[in-house]
C-alpha cells in the first residue's frame, strides 16, 4: 500500500432483522400463503360432489315434472273444395287422464301451407256439423258425433268426435300443406296441440 493510502474505515454492521417469533397461536404470513397447494381442496372430492348434486337435481326435477292431464290424436282429415275456401273435416280422439271432468274451452286449427304461409280458424260449432254435412257430403265419410266447446268428458274416459274448418285455399294447397295441428284448450289446465 503507498502511505498517501488512507485506510478505508469498515462498512458499519447493518442490524438484523428481527426473527417473527412463532408461537402456537400466531404463524408468519409468508408460511400460511407461500403455495396453493395448502390453500386450495383437492379436485377429486370436488367433482364428485358436483356429479352428485347433479344427480339430486335431476331425479328431483324429473319426480316433479307436470303430469298430462290429457292426449289425443288425429285419426282423419277429409278436406273438400267449396267455392274459394277449403272445407277440412277433422276426426280426433281425446283421452282424459284426470280423476274429474275435463272441459274443452276451444277448438282451433293451424293450417301451414305449401308457401309456408299459415291460416287459422276456429271450429264451427258443433250445432252446425249436420248443416256442413249436407252442404258437402264427401265430408261425412266415417261421420262421428261433433266434439266442440263446453264439452265435458268424463275422468278417466275418451272422448272421439269431429269438427270442421275453413281455410281460404283450394284443395291442391291445403293436400300440399306442410303441416296441420289442431289446439285444444281446456278451461282448467293447459292447451293440448294434436299435429298431423
Amino acid at each position: 500500500m503507498s502511505e498517501n493510502a488512507k485506510p478505508v474505515p469498515p462498512a458499519p454492521e447493518k442490524p438484523a432483522s428481527p426473527q417473527p417469533e412463532t408461537d402456537l397461536g400466531h404463524i408468519p404470513m409468508t408460511e400460511e400463503m407461500d403455495s396453493a397447494k395448502w390453500t386450495l381442496p383437492p379436485i377429486v372430492p370436488i367433482a364428485i360432489a358436483v356429479v352428485v348434486v347433479a344427480v339430486l337435481i335431476a331425479v328431483v326435477v324429473f319426480s316433479n315434472r307436470p303430469k298430462p292431464y290429457s292426449t289425443g290424436s288425429i285419426t282423419k282429415v277429409l278436406a273438400v273444395e267449396n267455392a274459394d275456401n277449403v272445407l277440412v273435416a277433422v276426426h280426433m280422439n281425446i283421452n282424459n287422464q284426470k280423476e274429474d271432468y275435463l272441459w274443452i274451452n276451444n277448438i282451433s286449427c293451424d293450417l301451414q301451407g305449401p308457401d309456408g304461409h299459415h291460416y287459422t280458424d276456429n271450429a264451427a260449432p258443433s250445432v252446425d256439423l249436420e248443416r256442413y254435412l249436407e252442404a258437402a257430403p264427401p265430408l261425412a265419410e266415417g261421420k262421428i258425433g261433433p266434439i266442440g266447446a263446453e264439452m265435458r268428458i268424463p275422468a278417466k274416459k275418451s272422448q272421439a268426435g269431429m269438427v270442421i274448418f275453413a281455410f281460404p285455399v283450394n284443395k291442391a294447397a291445403f293436400d300440399a300443406r306442410k303441416s296441420l295441428s289442431v289446439r285444444v284448450d281446456f278451461h282448467d289446465h293447459s292447451s293440448m296441440v294434436l299435429k298431423q
